[in-house]
């Protein structure tokens, strides 16, 4: 197999390495399509966690096809199509987070058999759990499954901030978890959607993939006052942050939202976030949430959920997917994603 290995930041090399077999309850996958996340990027711009030891794989917006099926494995077979659940976010299946379905928030998150475990999107196969792929309709392509796991943050988003019918909704951000976010949102009846960023372009594709009905540059006009202005004063019903990075931008969402709404933090941010909770906290009665991820709303899968909804024509993957690479060029791949400006990407996929 073909091994995208990642050395330290910038040094990724694509290697010969065995093909591994899979164990009881796994599959092994040939991959067709990989998306590049922004925490993919966190490494390759220096912030390496702790945790890992070059090299290492990773890619955890995947899709392909089952060529290996493990003892115990009944539910697929080989050629199935599929979309595979990021398996970072695998649950021990003991505490009380993963009994009443929120894995995601397991305290031994992404741990099987005691070693830290997680996707290899990027290289040419991958084992995974039975458990964690589904089947995909033919008509689904695999680029578009690849980005299944963006679509089902905005599920996990939405489930726990429900959007408006006849409101406001403001999404601050314009890459890919803002413009999935955005047509979940949308699927999920969501009126009037503001969405707010720094370039014009990807706004415009925002609106163009049914994803925003207005947007906002930062560089023409103050956020702040442009969500306050398109709505009478009032402020937006909710605002999704979908940034992190490290400016101050939930004192900004806050400042945008209404008396009485909320705020959705899906950004990963890397330094302290403050705003002012009397003014923007306790006057308004904001409701403050955080989404991380996703796993399953009452009792359903929200993967499940973002496919059921791509699968029948109500989000369109094809304007988010800016950039495809080959696996030979994931050097460029990755620096198309960490350079949007220059390249003009949203989403950028890798494909075998």
């Amino acid at each position: 197999m073909k091994s995208a290995l990642f050395y330290g930041e910038k040094d990724i090399r694509v290697e010969d390495r065995r093909t591994p077999e899979p164990g009881p309850g796994e599959v092994l996958i040939g991959i067709k399509a990989a998306g590049v996340c922004g925490s993919d990027l966190h490494n390759y711009r220096g912030n390496r966690p702790s945790t890992l030891d070059a090299p290492w794989e990773q890619g955890h917006e995947l899709a392909g096809v089952v060529e290996g099926i493990g003892p115990g494995v009944y539910n697929l077979t080989i050629g199935d199509r599929v979309g595979v659940e990021a398996e970072h976010l695998v649950g021990c299946g003991r505490c009380r987070e993963c009994r009443r379905g929120d894995y995601h928030i397991c305290p031994e998150r992404g741990i099987i058999n005691g070693a830290r475990h997680g996707s290899h999107g990027f290289s040419s196969h991958d084992i995974t759990l039975a458990s964690n792929c589904f089947l995909l309709p033919n008509h689904v392509p695999y680029d578009h499954a690849a980005i299944l796991d963006c679509y089902a943050c905005g599920v996990h988003a939405v489930n726990r901030s429900p959007v408006p019918v006849d409101g406001t909704t403001v999404i601050v951000g314009a890459g890919a978890i803002a413009l999935t976010l955005g047509q979940v949102a949308k699927a999920y009846g969501a009126g009037r959607i503001i969405m707010v960023g720094t370039r014009p372009e990807p706004l415009q594709t925002a609106v163009e993939a049914g994803a925003a009905d207005e947007y906002i540059v930062n560089a023409d006009e103050d956020p702040i006052q442009g969500v306050l202005d398109r709505t009478d004063g009032e402020g937006a019903d909710v605002v999704f942050e979908t940034v992190g990075g490290e400016a101050q931008l939930i004192s900004q969402c806050t400042s945008m939202a209404r008396r009485g709404g909320a705020v959705s933090v899906l950004g990963l941010f890397t330094q302290p976030q403050t705003f002012d909770s009397q003014a923007h906290g306790m006057a308004k009665e904001l409701v403050l949430t955080w989404s991380n991820s996703y796993s399953s709303w009452r009792g359903v899968s929200e993967y499940e959920t973002a496919l059921d909804l791509l699968a029948g024509g109500r989000l369109n993957a094809a304007p988010i997917i800016t950039h495809h690479f080959p696996q030979s060029q994931i050097a460029e791949a990755f620096a198309a994603a960490d350079d949007k400006r220059s390249s003009g990407a949203i989403r950028v996929v890798v494909e075998h």
